[in-house]
């Protein structure tokens, strides 16, 4: 009997502390009445519960299955953080909020909420940030978020709000706030000047991921203390110099995933305080010297995914001189990167390049005073001595990690790179005289082709007649008549007897010619003295003998 009664006293101590924490905590949720803090998350709730401890002040029921948020809400009058996302929440009924005069943060995104209007948030004084994103909010009205003077961040992201359906006194009534996230909807237009001057303390817009055919020049100027805009992914061929008029003291811009031809190089000189750009995703093939001029403050700098990107010049970044972290990765078509690109950045400490299309790499691409990470993994590098060389110098520098993939363990060391580089300097060595002197030569027969055509034309004629004289020289009798005494024998052929008849004419007869004047050498008398093979008359004055002269020609 002793012993029952000490285990109800055991228990009577036991259930209180049962019954205040984990009896009233739905499956599947974790209650620390310490901290004040329940979360139920992916708990299959259908409905908020209604035993949790009153005194609660986070209260998280995200991935669940709620559809409406009912009267039970009022129980927790102490919350300062309010978490129903990813549920399928289709309406917010007025005033649900009137009791939770603590609340600090609300968040109801990704749910199905298409309505909200200016009874929505009230009672919610003290709230400084709003998540409405991925909803099916399609316009925003007057005067919706009046009941939120203190709200500091306001989401409206991923909804389907179009230019048309913004109100212009859709943000009157929040002044303190300092971020806005419109990006993801339908919008068509940057929002007016009217719709943005009761936010004129914005710090961040998020606008990206709209439709925008182009910015007016001074479209963003009323946000004079912006220091972080969002224009990805918002199919913008370009950005002129007025763009961002007003906003010089911008420090983070994002332009990827537009349709840039170029740089816009000129827009950019403005925002001489911008530290943060990226640029990807765009369509130009080249960063060319100096892209960006007048941005002596960037020191982070992303370009990822450029499909069309191949070439970047040494001098790009030449002007950026404080830059700290360089991310060059993903473009696929970039295969040139010019020699000491990265040289002159003498703060750089992060640089990735890695997923490109880079065969080559050198040790001098870039400086090594604060270097201390590098990524040059998955390119199609060409692993020849330079690289080898480039690995090692990242193994010996000891504050340097580095991600080098894509090589085959073997590399060549420095041996074999040493001998490669003298082999090379012996064929150079040979190589270039010879083709020094073998260039000399063909310029010198170029320089000196009139006269080396002069010399040999005046050469063969001068063994031509150094041939006839000699040859009348031997015939001519004592008697001085200038006929040889011994002509070629008759059966030689016809060029022999023009040549030795006629001297400097040496152009064979032609066959016409020929049979006439041979027949005619024999006409008259048949009974002449011959001698040598030819009549006696003939080797006295052939001349007479001629029908017609020889024909005058040329060489």
């Amino acid at each position: 009997m002793a012993l029952i009664i000490s285990w109800i006293f055991i228990l009577g101590l036991v259930v209180p502390d049962l019954s205040s924490s984990l009896l009233h905590c739905p499956h599947r949720c974790h209650c620390d009445d310490d901290k004040l803090d329940v979360n139920c998350e992916e708990g299959h709730l259908d409905v908020l519960p209604i035993a949790l401890n009153p005194s609660i002040q986070r209260l998280v029921i995200k991935n669940n299955k709620i559809r409406i948020i009912d009267s039970s809400i009022q129980f927790y009058s102490e919350l300062t953080l309010l978490d129903l996302s990813f549920n399928y929440l289709f309406n917010i009924p007025d005033r649900t909020f009137g009791h939770q005069r603590k609340l600090q943060q609300l968040h109801l995104n990704h749910n199905k909420i298409s309505t909200i209007s200016n009874r929505t948030f009230v009672g919610l004084g003290e709230l400084l940030v709003l998540n409405l994103r991925g909803n099916l909010i399609d316009q925003i009205d007057a005067l919706t978020f009046t009941p939120l003077a203190k709200l500091e961040e306001l989401n409206l992201g991923q909804n389907r709000i179009a230019s048309v359906g913004l109100s212009v006194e859709a943000f009157v009534g929040v002044g303190d706030l300092k971020i806005l996230l419109l990006d993801d909807n339908l919008l068509s237009v940057i929002p007016s000047e009217d719709t943005l001057r009761p936010v004129d303390k914005l710090a961040e817009l998020y606008i990206g991921t709209n439709s925008l055919a182009g910015i007016e020049d001074g479209a963003f100027r009323v946000l004079s203390e912006l220091t972080l805009l969002d224009l990805r992914g918002s199919l913008l061929p370009n950005v002129t110099e007025g763009t961002f008029g007003g906003i010089e003291n911008l420090k983070s811009l994002n332009l990827a995933d537009n349709r840039f031809q170029r740089v816009p190089t000129a827009a950019l000189a403005v925002l001489r305080r911008l530290e943060e750009l990226a640029i990807g995703q765009n369509h130009f093939e080249t960063l060319p010297a100096h892209s960006f001029r007048g941005l002596s403050n960037l020191k982070r700098f992303e370009l990822k995914g450029s499909l069309y990107l191949r070439r970047i010049e040494r001098a790009a970044f030449q002007t950026n001189t404080n830059l700290e972290s360089v991310v060059i990765e993903s473009n696929k078509a970039l295969t040139e990167l010019e020699e000491e690109t990265f040289a002159g950045l003498l703060y750089l400490k992060h640089l990735s390049l890695r997923n490109n299309g880079l065969e080559r790499l050198d040790e001098g691409m870039f400086s090594w005073n604060s270097l201390r990470t590098v990524d040059i993994s998955d390119n199609p590098i060409n692993c020849d001595c330079y690289y080898s060389k480039l690995l090692l110098r990242l193994q010996t520098a000891a504050r340097v990690s580095y991600n080098a993939t894509g090589c085959p363990q073997h590399l060549p060391d420095q041996w074999e790179c040493e001998y490669i580089l003298e082999k090379n300097k012996n064929l150079i060595s040979v190589v270039v005289p010879l083709v020094a002197i073998v260039t000399a030569i063909a310029l010198a027969f170029y320089r000196f082709r009139g006269l080396l055509r002069e010399y040999v034309k005046n050469g063969c004629k001068s063994k031509a007649a150094a041939a006839a004289a000699a040859a009348t020289s031997s015939v001519t009798p004592a008697g001085g008549t200038g006929l040889p005494t011994v002509l070629p024998p008759l059966g030689h052929g016809r060029a022999e007897l023009s040549t030795v008849l006629h001297g400097d004419y040496e152009k064979p007869l032609s066959d016409d010619d020929y049979f006439i004047r041979s027949s005619n050498l024999y006409h008259g008398s048949a009974t002449q003295p011959i001698l040598n093979g030819y009549p006696l008359y003939l080797q006295q004055n052939p001349n007479v003998y001629y029908n017609k002269p020889l024909p005058m020609t040329e060489l």
